[in-house]
């Protein structure tokens, strides 16, 4: 879709469960969260404000329920939306129950580029998690930054996402490597693991 090709750090093993919903969520920031609260939550993950505007830049595509927006149409109109915009969204979802979509970059929906922060600095950022970078002093420089820098944003979002790629990476004895990557080891493939270390040790 346009994005930046990164090399992935390699040897990260797979967990033995999978996260709960309410796990994942919890980890998640809201899309009607403010700039503070998701600059709060991510520093948990010690992501920086640079890294956090970076990674909300995957909303450069995509698509997204009215459900995660309808906050800011109704009962009242966010006055940090777009009028033109708001109406159009409106349009796409007539009601706060509405199960319809809509893409989160009107720009360039089906391209990874950096038209989403141009969309911010235009007040037709989707979520308020989004529009609200824009409006806090401690991102809206980013923001603008990335607007008029491709090069800039593709640079800090291949950082933040190899930094994402090693949180809470497993050592030791923690975790396998799966046969298969979707699926975990049944039982008679649990010596997977020791003969691949094997093999590293030897090749070295």
């Amino acid at each position: 879709s346009g994005g930046p090709d990164y090399d992935v750090p390699l040897g990260r093993r797979d967990g033995l469960s999978f996260a709960t919903r309410n796990a994942t969520l919890q980890n998640l920031p809201a899309p009607f969260a403010n700039a503070t609260a998701i600059l709060s939550s991510l520093a948990t993950k010690n992501f920086d404000p640079t890294d956090v505007v970076a990674l909300s830049g995957g909303h450069t595509i995509g698509i997204s329920h009215c459900s995660s927006f309808t906050g800011r149409l109704y009962p009242t109109q966010d006055p940090t939306m777009d009028q033109t915009f708001a109406k159009n969204l409106k349009q796409v979802c007539p009601t706060t129950n509405s199960s319809n979509t809509t893409v989160l970059d009107i720009r360039t929906p089906n391209k990874f580029d950096n038209k989403y922060y141009v969309d911010l600095m235009n007040r037709q950022g989707l979520f308020t998690s989004d529009q609200d970078l824009y409006i806090s002093s401690r991102t809206r420089g980013i923001v603008t930054s990335f607007a008029v820098n491709q090069t800039l944003f593709f640079e800090k979002f291949v950082a933040a996402m190899v930094k994402m790629s090693q949180l809470s990476v497993l050592t030791g004895k923690a975790g396998e490597i799966r046969a298969n990557c979707s699926v975990r080891n049944a039982n008679n493939n649990s010596l997977l693991a020791s003969v691949v270390e094997e093999e590293a040790r030897s090749e070295y």
